[in-house]
């Protein structure tokens, strides 16, 4: 069989296919290669030239073909092709193996369960509980699931980096710990509001745009709410959701007030705490000839812990002193950082005044203005809520149902609404009355200013119509447009 035109360089030109082989072994791999070539050929009694002479690399020229080689020589050129080729494919598939096709141990499989579990119970508490915006709520489950869809596939089988599964594993637990914490939240704000309203049949019809009333009666006493003592703070919040506009009305505690259900016996409001909530509810709808759709009873303790749990407050002061109830504790005039116990020093204060218990009760107006603004601010809301919520469960007591209290949480935090207070207090004179509280005894009371309470009437009647309120130039709320006695005009 004749070789004269078998040149080895056709066998070493192949391209075997194997670029990602280290360079400083291709060479080695070639040489081991065309042994085994050599040695295919001798197996089928097809001898090479001992010796390649005057054998001279032939340069290819345009148009010019290649030396035909024998039908054997073609078969084990193909045969060497096809061994050299397996031989790459073969490699490449078991580093891609390596890298991506690792298959799922049962830790990972068990955990990408667990986190898919917790995940969606999650999602469901976050439904039922309906505080988001829609938008946020779409926006939170699409994040959600992009984390998860980008963290659960590497933390199953890795990838290019060996940190690549263990970080992802990593960043799973601490997601399945949000999800245990916000489900937890969501939870436990069901449970405080059910646990906390009672039954009420004066309720609005719809809440987020309705106006209403609330009254709200802070009691003298420290501890869980069910402790009995007199009602020291009496404010009624009149609130419009579609003008955004707050009134407080506050109620000196000693306030003369006529007991409906006593047979009108006269007493003073703060005696009507130990009667009970709803003789106390009453006695003010008679006063100021309104409606209470709603109420909120507190304590001391109440507000000492509202406060701690949304961070504290900051309060105005009118006057530096220092409270009797916080000795060592100074008050500055002009704006002050408290705490709960601070706050509630501050609000209790009568005796550092002059004016006695009318500065209290600015004071009181003061400290709530500021736990409102606080507590309705959208980073409050977003990060002390669940805080507020588990702080105030035994010292709370309100007619909102759970729906209604989840709606005007909803609605603050989407529109972020820009609350417009305004504060008004009742006037009286002082007086010494036989009250039904000391059994027919004369003790103290201020009497009713007539003036005071047909004002105060008239404010919460235009809030609740959706009129507008200014303030005059002695600081007096009006309703606008009336400040010279003329009739105020209904907002459309």
């Amino acid at each position: 069989m004749s070789n004269d035109n078998w040149n080895p360089d056709d066998f070493l030109d192949f391209d075997y296919g194997n670029k990602d082989s280290q360079k400083q072994n291709k060479k080695a791999n070639n040489q081991e290669e065309y042994k085994e070539y050599l040695a295919s050929r001798k197996a089928q009694d097809v001898q090479p030239p001992t010796k390649v002479q005057n054998v001279k690399r032939v340069k290819k020229k345009k148009g010019k073909a290649r030396p035909e080689h024998s039908p054997e020589e073609k078969a084990a050129l193909q045969q060497a092709r096809e061994e050299a080729y397996n031989r790459y494919t073969s490699n490449y598939e078991k580093k891609i193996n390596k890298v991506r096709k690792v298959k799922a141990n049962k830790t990972s499989i068990f955990l990408t369960r667990i986190y898919l579990g917790i995940l969606g119970v999650f999602l469901v508490s976050l439904a039922i509980m309906d505080v988001l915006p829609l938008i946020w709520l779409i926006v939170l489950i699409v994040v959600l699931l992009g984390i998860s869809a980008f963290v659960l596939p590497r933390m199953r089988r890795g990838g290019k980096k060996r940190s690549t599964k263990p970080l992802a594993t990593l960043a799973c637990l601490l997601l399945m710990m949000i999800y245990v914490t916000g489900t937890a939240y969501s939870l436990g704000t069901l449970s405080f509001l059910s646990s906390t309203s009672v039954d009420n049949d004066k309720r609005v019809g719809r809440i987020t745009k309705d106006p209403f009333n609330v009254v709200i009666t802070g009691m003298d006493v420290d501890g869980t709410i069910d402790e009995e003592g007199r009602s020291d703070v009496n404010m009624v919040l009149t609130v419009n959701p579609k003008t955004g506009q707050l009134l407080m009305t506050s109620i000196p505690r000693d306030y003369q007030v006529f007991l409906s259900d006593k047979d009108g016996a006269m007493d003073k409001l703060t005696h009507t705490g130990f009667y009970g909530v709803q003789s106390t509810i009453a006695a003010e709808e008679d006063l100021l000839d309104m409606t209470a759709n709603y109420y909120i009873k507190v304590n001391f303790t109440t507000v000492e812990k509202f406060i701690d749990a949304i961070g504290g407050v900051d309060v105005y002061s009118d006057y530096e002193f220092e409270p009797v109830k916080l000795k060592g504790w100074t008050v500055k005039e002009g704006m002050n950082h408290m705490n709960g116990e601070q706050a509630l020093a501050f609000a209790r204060e009568r005796k550092a005044f002059e004016d006695g218990d009318r500065q209290r009760i600015k004071n009181q107006q003061a400290v709530f203005e500021a736990m409102f603004k606080k507590a309705t601010s959208s980073k409050t809301m977003l990060l002390n809520y669940n805080r507020v919520l588990s702080e105030l469960k035994d010292y709370v007591e309100m007619s909102f149902s759970s729906k209604e209290v989840r709606s005007l949480v909803k609605m603050q935090i989407s529109k972020n609404l820009k609350w417009s207070i305004y504060k008004n207090t009742l006037t009286g004179g002082d007086d010494l009355q036989p009250l039904y509280g000391t059994g027919g005894e004369y003790a103290y009371v201020m009497s009713q200013d007539e003036t005071s309470v047909s004002h105060a009437r008239e404010l919460i009647k235009a809030v609740m119509e959706g009129q507008a309120l200014t303030k005059d130039s002695d600081g007096e709320v009006q309703v606008q447009g009336a400040e010279e006695g003329g009739e105020s005009e209904t907002e459309e």
